[in-house]
């Protein structure tokens, strides 16, 4: 298998780790079992972690996995992707095509800004929050 899929409870995030050479049809096989855990737990975040791919897939299968990800994962998820230096230009294209499809994801080089960034409110509950500040206003 070349990917882990690692729930952490205290942090109430799911890791996903893909290394070597991982097939189209091995990307999406872990983003649905990393979906599934999620659901499964009522969690809302996600870190996706590309470092250890020996090689990055072609631009098209890195569209077909963010627009894949954009239909499967809830919208009121954050996504960390983490990304090496010269990731970074195809991470970017990802994030902008999961954006596209309203899916609130964003790439990384460094694994710590991306768990932080996780860890805030997802959109949904600070959306919910902002309501409700409202509501008590009137």
């Amino acid at each position: 298998m070349s990917y882990s899929i690692n729930p952490v409870g205290e942090d109430r995030c799911v890791f996903l780790s893909y290394e070597g050479e991982v097939p189209a049809v091995e990307l999406s096989a872990a983003r649905y079992e990393a979906d599934a855990l999620l659901d499964q737990r009522q969690w809302h975040r996600l870190i996706v972690d590309v470092t250890q791919l020996q090689s990055m897939p072609r631009t098209a299968e890195l569209i077909d996995f963010a627009g894949g990800l954009s239909a499967t994962v809830s919208r009121a998820r954050r996504v960390g992707l983490v990304v090496r230096p010269e990731q970074d230009r195809l991470a970017r294209l990802i994030q902008k095509v999961a954006r596209r499809g309203r899916l609130f994801l964003t790439s990384f080089l460094d694994p710590a800004k991306a768990i932080r960034w996780v860890k805030q409110s997802t959109p949904a509950r600070q959306n919910l929050g902002s309501i409700r500040k409202e509501q008590l206003a009137s």
